[in-house]
């Protein structure tokens, strides 16, 4: 198999020169990438509610909200920075044009300095809505801006506009959790509070983790150092217990809904029927292979009907709320991956499955609308490989991502742009225009205006290559036949002065998790900036999407289900060996980096192929299975009590002893994701078996190295692997 992953494997490739003169310094290409190298674009730009129009802020000395109509494109001023600071009279003025929402055509939403304000732009008047205490955590307003719940001291709060705040929970701290996300953030959770769609009730999680074990993360920054326990709960042991509680903004008392099961299940998908008279949850078992969808009575807490069931041999992983159809209160658009890729169900809420909506070899990604007709819906997702816009007949890749209009009765598809690259589009609130944002390898961004008919109207701006005039390389995009005959892409930076006639040392950069894609047809092939500045050095910077990462479908994605890190490396021995058999790489001189699942790769790598690489850079590890957390591992590994097989053969601390070539392990000593403790076993192990590796902390840092301190790290993950694959090949 080995031998067949030479030239004539190439499917494609995007390559990317410029016409460069300046060179990058590392720390701009760490601290700049976004503010400096990432393509501009207007701020702040999005649609008008209720309007043809849409608005932006300009880039000027005195930055001005500017209103432009889509058919007519004239401009309007709305308000300059200027003008808004003399309407709020802060303590101190605004530097700059602040984050907003809109609320109508002519008024916006402004929280500032714990403070909201509501900005009437037709006669140019702020009234203050809120004062919110400088202590509160988790806020979230209401749809409306006439609302807003907090959390303070581990309770809850409510404010509305011109009040006082009100505390609704006095059982906070120690444990119990309020308004938070839940379950480590997994199955798309990403806050806890959940307002009703008239704003009128707002629905919030409740977590008691008292029962979990409290785990120790040491605080140096202050003498004696502080111990911050935070509750853990690792893989096969006590998880902690959620409850979703409603509360009427009419005064009724707090109603948690009845969701009966055991009590270290998963509450997931929650989301409000449109007139909130009820509320749906998942309920999701602890062994993650079956969910019931629940509908629930806001007002009692009672169950009203079950409306799905969803079960898998291996694991179901909801991640979105239902999305209820405008105007209806019983009819919602469901995501499941039933059907191998994550696509689209039209259910009623008693249950009744009416049909399914997008189909193909693509993932639905979000739902972002109808057009006026109700007659198409538009949906975002991954693409089905286009060539000159037409469906070519080749493995769906997953590289792009579109726009779809589907025909919400028959089915049918189509593109509102099918030129190559990654699109993302917002609708208007009148349904009549789609804004379409675009990236590919070879187009920084354009962003064009359409109807709802798909016709295109015109471009609004087509942003300049910020690293036209620097000396940077390019992105190849290839693809490997994996062993159980799947296509994998990869991803070869290359640097501006390359030639094929001579000999590169190389860096491979691996992550290779769930929920993650590494490469993607958009700016910069989705690689770090830093990456081509090292290309640039004289190497080769390599990187694949093996088997088990995102937006492949189920079973890519399942395939490393209960043997975490098999597969993995089968399809990264296989890039290597690519490598190693292209005649412009040295394979003498090659080394590994990853973080996080990554950091496990790497690590995993060296102890699987030993003499593969002459260094692994491997940050904040998973070593062992059984110290990670409970929702993540479990889905993909069981328990070790039930697959103590595969917890074996992923456990890097037990086969130190077979660690033969330089290791360097990051990590930081505040993590809260990957703890401390799996480095500090391998290290012990290492020590008990006579082995040699290097490792460094950062102190005070949680599971990533961020901010100014990055510098610091990119360079000594860089320096290591310089000083054992030698100098690049330059000119």
């Amino acid at each position: 198999m080995k031998k067949l992953i030479l030239s004539g494997m190439i499917s494609m490739s995007f390559l990317v020169a410029f016409n460069q003169e300046k060179e990058l310094s590392l720390e701009d290409a760490i601290l700049k990438s976004y503010s400096e190298f990432y393509p501009k674009s207007p701020s702040q730009l999005g649609w008008i509610p209720n309007s043809d129009r849409y608005a932006f802020v300009s880039k000027n000395d005195d930055p001005v909200l500017m209103s432009v109509s889509v058919e007519e494109s004239d401009s309007l001023e709305l308000i300059s920075l200027n003008e808004l600071n003399d309407l709020l009279n802060l303590k101190t003025p605004l530097k700059s044009f602040p984050r907003f929402e809109w609320i109508n055509e002519s008024e916006l939403f402004i929280y500032t300095s714990n403070q909201g304000f509501v900005v009437n732009l037709s006669n140019k008047k702020a009234t203050l809505q809120f004062t919110i205490p400088e202590e509160a955590e988790h806020i979230k307003f209401n749809p409306q801006f006439t609302a807003a719940a907090y959390v303070q001291s581990d309770n809850l709060y409510i404010i509305r506009e011109g009040g006082k705040p009100v505390q609704l929970t006095s059982d906070g701290g120690k444990g119990i959790v309020y308004g938070q996300a839940v379950h480590r953030s997994e199955f798309g959770i990403t806050d806890g509070l959940f307002w009703s769609p008239k704003g009128d009730k707002l629905a919030f999680y409740r977590m008691d983790e008292s029962m979990v074990e409290a785990y120790p993360l040491v605080d140096i920054s202050v003498v004696p150092a502080h111990l911050n326990s935070i509750r853990y709960p690792m893989a096969g042991r006590t998880s902690h217990h959620v409850k979703v509680g409603v509360f009427d903004l009419k005064g009724s008392p707090i109603v948690y809904m009845n969701t009966e099961g055991s009590l270290d299940q998963y509450l997931v998908s929650v989301g409000w029927t449109p007139q909130a008279k009820s509320i749906v949850i998942g309920i999701l078992n602890r062994d993650q292979n079956h969910l019931k969808l629940n509908l629930y009575d806001a007002k009692s807490g009672y169950l009203k009907n079950p409306i799905l069931e969803e079960k898998s041999d291996k694991y179901v992983e909801p991640e979105h709320a239902p999305w209820f159809l405008p105007g209806s209160d019983d009819e919602f658009l469901w995501y499941s991956e039933r059907s191998g890729f994550q696509h689209l169900y039209l259910y009623k809420t008693s249950g009744e499955l009416v049909r399914q909506i997008t189909r193909g070899l693509w993932e639905a990604h979000d739902v972002l609308g109808f057009d006026p007709t109700m007659n198409y819906l538009f949906v975002s997702g991954t693409g089905e490989t286009v060539i000159g816009g037409k469906y070519a007949d080749e493995t769906y890749n997953g590289l792009q991502s579109y726009t779809y209009m589907i025909d919400f009765e028959l089915g049918g598809h189509q593109l509102i742009d099918s030129t190559i690259g990654s699109h993302s589009a917002m609708i208007s609130s009148n349904s009549n225009y789609l804004m379409d944002r675009f990236s590919s390898i070879a187009i920084p961004q354009s962003i064009n205006l359409f109807k709802s008919n798909s016709q295109l109207i015109r471009n609004i701006h087509t942003a300049k290559n910020p690293l036209a005039e620097y000396k940077i390389g390019t992105a190849e995009i290839i693809k490997l036949p994996s062993e159980d005959g799947k296509t994998l892409y990869a991803r070869l930076i290359k640097p501006s002065h390359f030639d094929p006639s001579k000999k590169y040392p190389v860096l491979v950069y691996v992550y290779g998790g769930p929920h993650a894609q590494l490469i993607q047809d958009q700016y910069l092939a989705g690689a770090s900036l830093w990456m081509y500045w090292f290309a640039e050095q004289g190497y080769i910077v390599a990187t694949i999407d093996n088997r088990g990462s995102a937006n492949r479908g189920l079973e890519f994605e399942q395939v490393t289900y209960r043997n975490l890190g098999i597969a993995e490396l089968a399809d990264q021995k296989n890039l290597v060996d690519y490598l190693k058999s292209q005649v412009y790489v040295d394979p003498s001189r090659m080394a590994v980096h990853g973080w996080s699942y990554g950091g496990f790769m790497t690590i995993n790598m060296l102890l699987t192929f030993p003499g593969t690489f002459q260094a692994g850079i491997a940050g904040g590890p998973v070593c062992d299975w059984s110290l990670y957390e409970v929702m993540y591992t479990e889905r993909y590994m069981d328990t070790p009590e039930s697959n103590p097989a595969g917890y074996k053969l992923a456990n890097l601390v037990e086969r130190s002893n077979a660690l033969d070539d330089d290791l360097l392990v990051i990590h930081g000593t505040e993590d809260n994701v990957v703890v401390w403790q799996h480095s500090q076993s391998l290290v012990k192990s290492c020590v008990d078996n006579g082995k040699q590796l290097d490792y460094f902390i950062y102190p005070g840092h949680e599971h990533n190295v961020r901010g100014k301190d990055r510098v610091h790290l990119i360079t000594k993950v860089l320096n290591y692997a310089t000083d054992r694959i030698g100098p690049g090949t330059v000119e």
